[in-house]
């Protein structure tokens, strides 16, 4: 028969034993029952591997919130200081956002009453008008719109969360006067350094309903050293008609949680401890390569033997060999070298590191062929390995689009209706109408592929059992626009043509009806 788990006495059971000895038993009695009825063995007291285990049930903020400034500037640390740490970060990066994620108008033509035709040429203006703005959307006037993306991700995986703000300002040369500004996640803290409350957490201002209403934004980093009485701006999350003023990007793990984790929270303290291990073999082995030969002499143990001082003592530096690749030394008469053998490199340190960082591909979604970059099984192995990266790079992909492109995109194209230079009906009376008008894709870098060959050759099956489209085909492969691809194909064409480099097709020889059947077709 197994124990009672062991139940450690409350306060409350303590106070209560002191006033009513039964009733404190009773109490006792009644939580070592209710510990023991649980059926599943990671919720059990009284197992050894988990006697000791106490967890903290607290709220997402609270377990959360205090941890974050440690947390980025950890973060932050290893990114510049840590090879594999950064290298996640522009991994996730490069094949995410790559050169950018291009806008693909896709209006409902069908709700809009439009026909082909004019849906398209309303899709290639309103690509223009974006295209035209994205060279100039930076409030910083640094970044272009695309580098803009790739800044928003990366201050989303470095720190947690970012924020982008929908600025106005129309500097000479501009067609829009809509700006974008990046604000790093330290300045997004409560005002005047005030404690979080129910309706502030970490510089949000949320409602009763857990809305995030407007955010607290510092003129700069707190921690600045010209931070001299820093100023607070709180900005809408909306304004009066609904749409975004503040586009808040961070991924939330758990519930109510108001700001974002950093990407690398998770493997912090491996990544640390083994890039301190690293670190020590390093040095280890340059110390070892250095100490190699040591000189003894036959008179070392003799203690009648004069000690070294006076003159000899001088010389010792001029008697000193500096050990150089190749050298020879002559010695003295009865010296003779020794040799030492440092076990560096450490042949175990390969094995151990590469253990590790299957654990830590694991924590940040990536395939352990694509965190270290270095492909050594087979080509279904590798192949596997993309086929899953590109799936976590696709859902963040979605998210960016989601979350940062397309508030931005309808900004944009709201100001180009608002001005004129846009024709778009029924935009500002309905809002179904608008989101018809607001439809569009983002287009951005292709998986690699390992074996072109087989995929093209996968690819045309698709294609011809109509498993997929020509347009689906292009994105994942090349990338780019297919219809731009078709015109440019019939332009090469033409050109092949005209100066005579098109080889002329060969005419099938008409079949002669009175030749003897082949044997084989009988």
């Amino acid at each position: 028969m197994s124990r009672l788990p062991t139940v450690h006495p409350t306060f409350a059971d303590r106070l209560v034993n002191w006033f009513n000895p039964v009733a404190g038993a009773q109490r006792l009695r009644a939580r070592m029952m209710t510990a023991a009825l649980g059926g599943y063995t990671g919720g059990r007291r009284d197992r050894r591997s988990t006697r000791n285990w106490r967890g903290k049930e607290e709220s997402a903020n609270v377990a959360v919130i205090p941890d974050l400034p440690d947390l980025r500037w950890r973060s932050r640390d290893l990114i510049r200081n840590m090879p594999l740490a950064g290298g996640a970060i522009a991994t996730n990066v490069t094949n995410v956002i790559g050169d950018g994620l291009v806008p693909r108008p896709q209006i409902d033509r069908e709700l809009l009453g439009l026909s082909e035709i004019e849906a398209d040429r309303w899709q290639a203006q309103a690509r223009r008008e974006f295209m035209l703005f994205a060279m100039r959307s930076d409030f910083t006037r640094v970044q272009n719109f695309f580098e803009q993306q790739q800044l928003v991700f990366r201050a989303q995986l470095e720190s947690g969360d970012v924020l982008a703000v929908r600025r106005f300002r129309r500097d000479a040369g501009d067609s829009y006067g809509l700006k974008v500004q990046i604000v790093e996640a330290d300045r997004l803290c409560n005002q005047d350094y005030q404690a979080d409350s129910d309706t502030l957490v970490a510089g949000v201002v949320i409602n009763a309903d857990g809305v995030h209403t407007s955010y607290q934004i510092a003129d700069r980093h707190p921690l600045d050293i010209r931070n001299q009485g820093a100023r607070w701006t709180t900005v809408p999350a909306r304004d009066t008609f609904g749409d975004p003023l503040v586009i808040h990007m961070f991924e939330r793990l758990r519930p109510d949680l108001a700001r974002g984790v950093p990407y690398l929270a998770p493997v912090i303290e491996a990544l640390k401890m083994l890039s301190d291990y690293a670190e020590a073999e390093l040095k280890s082995a340059l110390i070892s390569a250095m100490l190699t030969v040591f000189i003894t002499r036959p008179d070392a143990g003799n203690e009648d033997a004069p000690p070294v001082i006076g003159d000899a003592a001088a010389n010792a530096a001029a008697n000193e060999v500096e050990l150089g690749s190749g050298a020879i030394v002559d010695l003295a008469p009865g010296e003779k070298p020794e040799f030492v053998n440092p076990g560096r490199p450490n042949p175990e340190f390969d094995p151990f590191v590469l253990s590790i960082l299957r654990q830590v591909g694991v924590a940040l979604d990536l395939p352990f062929e694509i965190l270290i970059k270095h492909f050594t099984s087979s080509y279904s192995a590798s192949r596997a390995a993309l086929e899953m990266a590109w799936q976590m790079f696709r859902r963040r992909r979605t998210l960016v689009a989601d979350r940062f492109c397309d508030p931005v995109y309808a900004w944009l194209i709201t100001e180009a209706v608002a001005s004129g230079r846009l024709i778009a009906p029924g935009f500002f009376e309905d809002p179904v109408v608008r989101a018809a008008w607001l439809g569009c894709e983002w287009d951005g870098t292709s998986p690699i592929a390992l074996d072109p060959k087989k995929e093209a050759d996968a690819d045309k099956v698709d294609l011809e059992t109509g498993a997929k489209t020509l347009e689906e085909i292009t994105q994942q492969r090349t990338g780019g626009n297919w219809r731009r691809k078709i015109e440019q194909r019939g332009l090469e064409e033409k050109l092949k043509r005209e100066v005579g480099m098109l080889a002329a097709t060969p005419s099938q020889p008409t079949p002669d009806p009175l030749a003897p059947a082949d044997p084989l077709e009988e």
